[in-house]
């Protein structure tokens, strides 16, 4: 399980990693103000996808960090007390 999760950590944390260097932002100005129709709030389908799928890796990265830490904090936790059994 552990393993798995390894993985797939560092799966999602490539492929996050290269959609949010890939991704085209011509469509975002700086320049821009809230009545110009070129705003991150009103972009075409393909950057929305973009966007979503960001949220979702970005989430199950965070979830995926969460599991592994509280899987190592186990281990850790179950060691010291064998280390101390055996005192």
């Amino acid at each position: 399980m552990y393993k798995l999760l390894l993985v797939l950590f560092v799966f999602i944390a490539t492929i996050l990693v290269g959609i949010i260097m890939f991704q085209n932002n011509d469509d975002i100005d700086i320049s821009a103000s809230s009545s110009n129709t070129k705003s991150p709030f009103n972009t075409n389908t393909s950057n929305k996808i973009l966007t979503r799928s960001i949220i979702l890796l970005a989430s199950l990265f965070f979830i995926i960090s969460l599991l592994l830490s509280n899987i190592n904090v186990k281990k850790y936790i179950k060691n010291i007390k064998l280390h101390n059994i055996k005192k």
